[in-house]
């Protein structure tokens, strides 16, 4: 996480590497989640339709990478005291429909 977004929320390295969550880390988290889906966003909207069909495993890994994010948010970004994971079966249906797309 950048620096400055731990400093602008008042969050220490030191409580996120002993696992010290709260409202302030939360606050880091969901800047993150926003920041990473802005730039998911932007590169999907500019990828150019001709080249979707050789970039399938990168937009299914993104895809993937978006359900976990989206997961993140559902579980009000607590990061620290447990790990947020999609099952393989969710992965294989994620890559399944976005490999589908045209």
């Amino acid at each position: 996480m950048p620096q400055s977004d731990l400093v602008r929320h008042g969050v220490t390295a030191a409580s996120v590497l002993q696992c010290q969550g709260g409202d302030a880390f939360r606050a880091v988290m969901e800047d993150q989640v926003t920041r990473a889906c802005d730039w998911y966003d932007r590169a999907f909207a500019t990828l150019p339709p001709e080249d979707r069909a050789a970039q399938k495993p990168g937009l299914i890994m993104a895809a993937i990478y978006r359900a976990l994010l989206d997961e993140i948010v559902r579980d009000n970004y607590d990061v620290l005291s447990h790990r947020i994971a999609l099952t393989p079966l969710r992965k294989l249906w994620i890559a399944w429909k976005t490999a589908r797309r045209p």
